[in-house]
């Protein structure tokens, strides 16, 4: 019996460690993961300069920017004076300040002109600039004609001007002005520099002698011999040509007269020819005037009398109308 009961016992030992066996072993409680501290590498000289210059120029393209907005919006009028003298100072402490001052076009204005125009010197913030008002300056200078003022950020102010270009010297009153192609009258110290371009006479010549001259450059060799134009009751001209001879010109079709008259000249040579006056008012005839035998040249046209240029002496008598 007590074999059996120890082969009993060992049966139902057998059967518990069969059991166990086939469970296996029992689960172990897992460790909590351990965090390895890992050590960062310091960062480089160059690498903390760059960060350090990138979150500066991050704030300097903010202010700038910022101070942009307001000068264009016009909200700049609304800040305080001293506001905007801090935010001006602390752009050009940055490096948007006037260095370098670009001028193109520039013939006959100064450069001191155009530096007094534009109403700023080198170190000036350029945002403090004001470039409309420096546009009008420009244009009140003798010989300007358009301007165009830029900002060229950080620092470079560039300047294109269109000047004036001399066509004629106007005789009025006995006084000699320099005219442009487009009919502004400039204002120069020294009209004996322009003695070489033709002279014009008559109320309101100016600003008809670019049509004029435009009209005579359809005959290029006939227009370099012209010296003087008179425009009669500001409907015509007459013109002096550099042997003396006057051309009177229709008041209308006056640029096919003028064609009729080259055509004429180079066939048959009429400037070569002892005439004093060509008239080509009428569109069927051409009149050629001879100078009286012994008789003094008259003055019946203000052309016959034109106007001397300066620092000639002058004829006698006035050819203005």
């Amino acid at each position: 019996m007590r074999r059996l009961k120890t082969a009993h016992a060992m049966g139902h030992a057998g059967a518990a460690t069969g059991a166990l066996s086939m469970a296996g072993p029992p689960r172990r409680r897992a460790m909590p993961a351990q965090r390895v501290p890992v050590r960062r590498r310091p960062r480089s000289a160059l690498e903390r300069h760059a960060i350090r210059a990138a979150a500066i120029g991050a704030g300097i393209l903010a202010l700038v920017g910022l101070l942009y907005w307001f000068v264009a919006s016009g909200w700049s009028s609304y800040l305080s004076a001293v506001a905007e003298r801090s935010l001006l100072k602390a752009t050009a402490d940055v490096g948007y300040r006037i260095e370098t001052l670009d001028v193109e076009g520039r013939g006959e204005t100064g450069k001191q002109a155009i530096l007094i125009a534009l109403g700023a010197l080198k170190g000036d913030p350029i945002f403090a600039l004001d470039l409309n008002a420096a546009r009008q300056r420009l244009l009140e200078l003798p010989w300007v004609t358009d301007a165009v003022v830029e900002r060229r950020l950080p620092d470079k102010v560039h300047v294109v001007l269109t000047e004036a270009e001399p066509l004629a010297l106007w005789q009025r009153r006995g006084v000699f002005h320099l005219v442009s192609r487009h009919g502004q009258v400039v204002a120069v110290s020294d009209v004996g520099r322009f003695a070489h371009l033709p002279v014009i006479v008559g109320e309101g010549a100016p600003l008809a002698a670019g049509e004029l001259f435009a009209l005579l450059a359809t005959e290029p060799d006939l227009k370099d011999r012209v010296t003087a134009a008179v425009l009669v009751g500001e409907r015509r001209w007459n013109l002096r040509l550099d042997n003396g001879v006057d051309v009177k010109l229709p008041e209308l079709d006056a640029v096919a007269a003028w064609s009729r008259f080259a055509a004429l000249e180079r066939q048959h040579h009429l400037l070569a020819k002892d005439v004093t006056v060509i008239d080509l008012r009428q569109p069927d005839k051409l009149i050629l005037r001879q100078p009286p035998p012994a008789e003094s040249a008259t003055q019946d046209e203000p052309a016959a009398q034109p106007a001397a240029a300066p620092g000639a002496a002058r004829p006698g008598g006035s050819n203005e109308t």
